[in-house]
């Protein structure tokens, strides 16, 4: 197993309209950002102690006071740099960073999810991975593990976390320190899938993979770029809702999938509709004579974010009433990531959506007082 070396430290600044980020000399698109509660440097360096203009930067921690239980806008936007995407058997993965941030952690069925702030010099490291083959996004945890080396010398090792973003979708990150400048040897391990998996993935993602790649930290190119931050009307933050997904659609400024499901129209089978629980909205349908149930009904459910439809992998959930039984977690080829269940459905059957686990998946800000608390939905059947 990686080790885990994440700051695990809690506190709370009050956002203000200035605020520094990470900027470099490559194609950059938005990202959620952090601010210093004064207009400064709210970082520490590598002594601990505060910036003081000895050194750009490289991390800030913000957060809008007494955010809703809902999803909800954040202050601004920060660039993220995008590195080339590597193929690794059948895996794809783009890397990609920003100035390091706040995220918030899931511990099982835990009421509060855990804030983890940045420390030291870095950068907040993110990867996207989906099928080389199809194209299609695989939002699982897949134990991604992450070894990174300079002039042969290992200095970490460790599992970026799982994580939804607004803007990203699901992804995995941590925030990383970067002892100086110079040349980085990064190593990505990628696991076989041990999700369920059908159609054509059935037999497919059993082995794992290496993805390797060289990174330029610059602490030069870490400046105070408060300019380039793109504000929205701060009457609007906290407001419900969530900022647009990087390339208005195109995942990843167009170098990876989209970030976000289909729409519910999209599937096929019976609409059994979308309730809402915990802020997130679960399509449910039914698929008659299913290929996903050997030819038996099967009920198909898609939990996901509103606004931007991230999907909200590892959770686990069953049902009860007329149909009873667990939803397995499912990655298949045409329909995508969702949970489902051979079931003989009939109309008039009524049955809850239990949540016995929320999404076991950190969270970037807007989310984090999100899908934790889900009580059971109703479902008919028509």
């Amino acid at each position: 197993m990686f080790e885990d070396s994440t700051q695990r430290e809690a506190s709370t600044n009050r956002v203000s309209r200035r605020g520094f980020l990470a900027t470099a000399t490559a194609a950059a698109v938005g990202l959620a950002g952090c601010l210093g509660s004064d207009g400064t440097e709210s970082g520490p360096n590598d002594d601990g102690d505060s910036t003081d203009g000895g050194e750009p930067p490289t991390a800030s921690t913000s957060q809008i006071e007494d955010p809703p239980d809902a999803v909800y806008l954040p202050s601004h936007r920060s660039p993220v740099t995008m590195l080339d995407p590597i193929q690794a058997g059948e895996y794809m993965l783009l890397p990609h960073h920003t100035l390091q941030h706040q995220f918030w952690l899931m511990r099982g069925n835990d009421d509060e999810p855990e804030q983890t702030d940045p420390r030291g010099r870095g950068l907040h490291f993110m990867f996207a991975v989906w099928d080389a083959e199809t194209g299609k996004m695989l939002p699982v945890d897949i134990g991604l593990g992450m070894t990174i080396r300079r002039e042969g010398q290992q200095i970490d090792r460790r599992q970026p976390w799982p994580m939804i973003s607004q803007e990203m979708g699901f992804h995995f990150g941590d925030n990383i320190q970067f002892p100086e400048s110079g040349g980085y040897d990064v190593e990505v391990d990628l696991n076989p899938i041990d999700t369920r998996k059908t159609g054509a993935f059935s037999d497919r993602f059993e082995e794992g993979a290496t993805a390797e790649f060289r990174f330029e930290y610059d602490t030069d190119l870490v400046i105070t770029a408060a300019d380039e931050v793109e504000y929205l009307d701060e009457k609007r933050w906290g407001e419900p809702g969530a900022l647009e997904p990087m390339g208005h659609g195109d995942g990843m400024g167009g170098m990876a999938p989209g970030v976000g499901l289909p729409a519910a129209e999209s599937y096929p089978g019976t609409d059994l509709g979308v309730p809402r629980s915990g802020e997130a909205d679960f399509v449910v349908r039914q698929l008659g004579s299913s290929r996903l149930a050997d030819g038996d009904d099967y009920l198909f459910v898609s939990p996901r974010t509103p606004y931007n439809r991230v999907p909200l992998p590892d959770m686990s959930l069953s049902v009860e009433g007329d149909v009873e039984g667990s939803l397995t977690q499912t990655l298949d080829s045409e329909l995508g990531h969702h949970y489902g269940l051979t079931a003989d459905l009939a109309g008039g059957d009524t049955f809850d959506i239990v949540v016995e686990t929320p999404p076991q998946v950190a969270r970037h800000q807007g989310y984090e007082t999100t899908f934790i608390d889900m009580p059971p939905v109703t479902v008919e059947v028509s």
